[in-house]
């Protein structure tokens, strides 16, 4: 049986060697636990320099993070310096500086144990250091994120997966100096050093192994704590700038509605407030599906007593349907033809509309002029519904069909007036297809029929009533669901 002698001298080195790694894995333990408390960037910085000089006997410690702009190293964090002199210390990152510049671009820990004077550090008194990058996770190649093709690149679909880890890549670049290759790298979303972890070692002795596994655990860890305050910072900055947005959107649309109020109160006043008394009854109401739509109704006497009857449709919706209902009312009512052929009246309208407004939309309009006296009807349909005109007396309806095409799209236009001899009482009912064409959640329509039978099974109400009436039906009809469409509806007894 063989035995393992060692002597008094190996002994005490061996536990002087225990002792060693015991007190590094209990810096190492008490740092890293002081630094996972942190709860800032700041907080994280100054538990990291304490710890160091406090726990582990550095006499000076500093962070620095990189200046993308100034192309250098400043600090962010340090003890054990007198800060005045240290506000305005930069370490260049150059080609000609010093060896710390190796941790940024290779990712590795760099030991100056003899410093030259041209070492950015050698201003402050240092003889002797060690820096450690702090380095950020990464998902992806750079090559693949910045999608490069210098299939040439000794980096492009290699196991090297950074281009700043190999002096010879870069290629996509096309820079002309190994600095401007590190200006453009250092920017790169992708590039993973975000500083150093600076360690003063004038004073400080020998730099064993297990320093160095110690320090990398703990930077390790600090670089994963402050990677989630990055993204946390990040994350605050984005949801201040959606919050910045959303505070523009909210002014936006309050300007918006007020806007669209006063367009609205516009509309308002453009519709009839009374109706003429040489009609026996009429009675109207006007449903916007927006603020304001582009729905109109009219019934105005004319200059020779004759009563004007008129409903139309803009195509679409909204504030630009609403002005161009607008201009169609100023142009119906100052039309040198309203008195002689309503067909004539919509002609000249549709000349000026396509060639003076060209607004890229069309009106389909119904339009009569009713002469009381005479009990005629004189009337011209430009692409609009069939209008139903019902006879009081015996319940039949009449359809007022379109003569030709609606008007704002061509020219010249080819429509009619008709003329119709009402001996009885008969009951005109002009509305929109917001209310023929209204959906329920099967998506069926309300249709023209169901407006006929209530017209038929109405006759003995007046023209309020009747609208009341079929309005409700129709809100009855959809249920739930919004109408889609602006709804206007005139009725009135002839």
């Amino acid at each position: 049986m063989s035995s393992y002698n060692i002597t008094v001298e190996e002994a005490l080195n061996l536990v002087k060697m225990l002792r060693k790694q015991l007190l590094t894995y209990s810096i190492s333990n008490e740092i890293n636990k002081i630094t996972s408390q942190a709860q800032s960037i700041e907080a994280l910085f100054d538990s990291l320099c304490l710890g160091f000089k406090d726990l582990a006997n550095y006499d000076r410690v500093m962070i620095l993070g990189i200046d993308t702009e100034e192309f250098c190293l400043k600090p962010l964090h340090s003890v054990g310096f007198d800060k005045e002199k240290l506000k305005d210390f930069r370490a260049e990152i150059n080609f000609t500086a010093g060896e710390y510049v190796d941790a940024i671009f290779c990712n590795k820990h760099i030991l100056a144990e003899s410093i030259t004077d041209s070492d950015s550090f050698s201003i402050l008194g240092c003889k002797a250091y060690i820096v450690f990058p702090l380095l950020k996770k990464l998902t992806d190649e750079c090559w693949k994120v910045k999608k490069c093709q210098k299939t040439d690149c000794p980096c492009y679909n290699s196991e090297i997966q950074y281009c700043w880890t190999n002096l010879d890549a870069g290629l996509d670049t096309n820079t002309k100096s190994e600095d401007d290759k590190r200006r453009i790298c250092i920017k790169c979303e992708q590039f993973k050093c975000e500083g150093l972890f600076w360690l003063d070692l004038t004073n400080h002795g020998e730099i064993t192994g297990e320093d160095t596994a110690m320090i990398y655990s703990v930077i390790t860890q600090v670089g994963l704590i402050m990677e989630s305050f990055l993204a946390r910072k990040a994350l605050i900055e984005t949801n201040e700038k959606l919050n910045t947005i959303y505070d523009e959107l909210q002014k936006t649309h309050r300007l918006l509605k007020a806007d669209l109020r006063q367009a609205n109160l516009i509309q308002q006043q453009l519709l009839p407030i009374s109706f003429p008394k040489g009609i026996s009854d009429v009675f109207a109401d006007y449903k916007a599906n927006l603020d304001v739509g582009g729905d109109y109704y009219d019934c105005f006497e004319l200059e020779n007593g004759a009563i004007a009857l008129v409903i139309a449709d803009v195509s679409g919706h909204g504030t630009a349907a609403a002005m161009m209902m607008g201009m169609f009312k100023i142009m119906l009512k100052t039309s040198p033809s309203n008195y002689i052929s309503p067909a004539e009246t919509l002609k000249n309208i549709n000349k000026t509309m396509v060639t003076e407004i060209d607004a890229g939309r069309f009106i389909t309009v119904f339009y009569a002029i009713w002469f009381k006296e005479e009990r005629k009807l004189i009337y011209t349909n430009a692409g609009h519904n069939p209008m139903p005109l019902m006879n009081k007396k015996t319940g039949e309806i009449t359809l007022l069909k379109s003569s030709g095409l609606f008007i704002g799209v061509i020219p010249s236009i080819t429509i009619e007036d008709k003329v119709l001899e009402l001996k009885d009482e008969h009951r005109l009912n002009l509305y929109t297809d917001g209310i023929n064409e209204a959906e329920n959640h099967k998506k069926e329509q309300y249709g023209h029929q169901r407006i006929y039978d209530l017209m038929k099974n109405c006759t003995d109400k007046s023209c309020k009533e009747f609208v009341g009436i079929i309005l409700e039906n129709v809100d009855d009809f959809c249920g739930k669901k919004d109408m889609d469409d602006d709804a206007t509806i005139l009725v009135c007894d002839l």
